[in-house]
């Protein structure tokens, strides 16, 4: 028994056989998640784990073939990147309106003057160091792939070469661990600095919020005023301008759902649907509120949830679906990936939106058969897409980039590629019968398995004397000089913010999360915040956090070459 586990480890070893490289890897993932599983002062590795004990497997020889491992480093960065892309791709073009074209210019300014300091440092450190340091210090994964292919790319063969990715690799392991903790520290750095109360945080963020994003309410009010007697709703002076949708009226004890050119008579009860100011202005100017509940009067209407998955209502606004005219049934709400939208006549609807339908209940089977409601196509992935997808990425990758200054093209690549087009087609929503979703959980999975292995990868790749670079006097000084470069870039744009752009520490901290992209900050910022809120500033400016590294990078690996 003792005998044939010494020969199976030492196959291990050599790690020759397909077989052989698979266990390794699996194995290193293995442990390096249980490690990253491991809590302390409310932190976790989380994924990262997976670097760690990929590193010490390749210190000790454990290692797979060159080309095998090569493969599946750019497959697995390919998935985790096009599932990126699918989860941020639909909210992207409105993360650059407003708040979010001001959190990610922030974001830009971090990243480049992390370049900068990089690329300084690293004139002094030696060959392709530089891009080592400036992907290990932001945790960049989609940046280092880039940098070294840059590197092969430049000389296909050769020593040198060689040489210079596995610098590259060197400097990026070196210098990751505190690029994990860094961005926290950052955070709990600005709330001391700027003696931060979390309490008055919240307060001024929901008032905020509410501010720029009225929330969508429900009243049910009574006409009194005899003036509004005898006007259509569609024409009505108080309803011009607004969102207000009216979801039921009580008249003469009869229930029904009102359209456009209802008259409006004293001793109407309507239900409204809309935002708080413009119902109490409607409210206000017309009647009273009722005492009277319309969700519990009983007659020929009911409502319904939906959520669409045919594609054939998909891309079209709701004024084109004209549902009222044909089924008698009226929108109600709205809500897509978790925000409620007002259901305008202009509004068009997406697939796995979550629709509530009001009217007779003739008028609702045929809308739920138009809608398709079958909420287990939203758990069924759907492959055609997914492949399509990353061939459409792939091609984006290499269309070659010419810049003023460089005279070499550069190349978005494996990382950069998919990542764009899935933001592209998410934008889309779909071509026919071809629907760019993934389902939440697989889209979990597809980003962490890719992020599994990519980074298992890169710690067999790199782990061969490991520990004796990162001990020796160039190691310390490549870990000291990543820390200042994780640190300094994000702490001073940060106090910008705060300082000269007043911006909400909770927000603040999300954005610190977004710009480094990184995910152990962002679970530390949504404890200290008691909820969810950095999320929304980490979700605005993380795809552009994600793709503008992977130009620097390359910008990097050439300057430095």
């Amino acid at each position: 028994m003792y005998s044939a586990a010494m020969n199976l480890f030492g196959n291990w070893i050599e790690g020759d056989s397909v077989a052989d490289g698979m266990a390794i890897l699996s194995l290193a993932v293995t442990i390096g998640l249980f490690v990253g599983a491991i809590s302390f002062r409310r932190m976790k590795l989380g994924i990262s784990g997976v670097l760690f004990s990929a590193l010490l497997f390749g210190q000790i020889g454990l290692t797979i073939d060159p080309k095998v491992l090569q493969f599946l480093r750019d497959f697995a960065l390919i998935l985790f990147m096009y599932a990126i892309g699918l989860q941020v791709g639909p909210g992207f073009i409105s993360s650059l309106r407003t708040e979010g074209l001001r959190l990610n210019l922030l974001a830009v300014a971090v990243l480049v003057l992390g370049a900068a300091m990089s690329a300084i440092v690293g004139s002094t450190l030696g060959r392709a160091t530089a891009p080592g340091l400036y992907t290990g210090a932001f945790t960049t994964t989609p940046g280092l792939a880039a940098a070294q292919e840059t590197l092969r790319r430049s000389s296909p063969t050769g020593d040198p070469i060689r040489a210079a990715t596995a610098r590259t690799g060197l400097g990026y392991t070196i210098t990751y661990p505190f690029g994990v903790i860094g961005p926290v520290l950052v955070i709990v750095i600005l709330r001391r600095v700027f003696r931060v109360h979390m309490q008055d945080e919240k307060s001024a963020l929901t008032a905020e919020e509410d501010k720029r994003r009225p929330p969508i309410e429900t009243i049910d009010f009574e006409v009194i005023q005899p003036v509004h007697a005898g006007k259509s709703l569609r024409n009505h002076p108080l309803l011009k301008g607004n969102t207000i949708l009216f979801s039921r009226m009580l008249r003469d004890n009869i229930l029904s759902v009102p359209t456009g050119e209802t008259l409006i008579q004293v001793g109407d009860i309507y239900r409204a649907v809309g935002q708080r100011e413009h119902l109490s202005e409607l409210v206000a100017g017309m009647g009273r509120h009722s005492s009277v509940d319309l969700g519990n009067i009983s007659g020929d209407v009911r409502h319904m949830n939906l959520v669409v998955t045919r594609t054939q209502v998909l891309r079209r606004p709701l004024r084109e679906l004209n549902l009222m005219r044909r089924t008698g049934v009226t929108i109600g709400r709205v809500n897509r990936a978790g925000i409620e939208l007002a259901p305008t006549a202009s509004l068009r609807l997406a697939f796995a939106d979550q629709v509530t339908v009001i009217g007779p209940e003739a008028g609702l089977k045929m809308v739920e058969t138009e809608f398709g409601n079958c909420p287990e196509t939203l758990n069924r992935p759907r492959l055609v897409p997914i492949f399509l997808g990353i061939v459409l990425g792939v091609l984006v990758g290499s269309i070659p980039l010419k810049f003023p200054g460089l005279n070499t093209t550069l190349r978005i690549g494996l990382a950069g590629g998919p990542l764009l087009a899935a933001i592209a087609l998410s934008q889309f929503g779909n071509i026919g019968s071809i629907v760019w979703y993934m389902p939440v959980s697989a889209n979990q999975l597809f980003r962490d398995f890719g992020l599994a292995v990519f980074l298992a990868c890169v710690g067999l790749q790199s782990g061969d004397h490991f520990f004796q670079h990162a001990v020796e006097g160039s190691g310390l000084i490549l870990l000291l000089w990543g820390a200042a470069i994780t640190i300094l870039p994000v702490f001073i744009v940060g106090c910008f913010a705060r300082f000269a752009l007043r911006m909400n520490f909770i927000t603040l901290s999300g954005w610190v999360a977004g710009a480094m992209t990184s995910s152990p900050a962002l679970l530390f910022a949504g404890e200290m915040a008691g909820s969810d809120a950095p999320a929304v500033a980490y979700a605005a400016v993380a795809p552009l956090a994600t793709l503008v590294p992977i130009l620097c990078a390359q910008i990097l690996a050439i300057t430095s070459r």
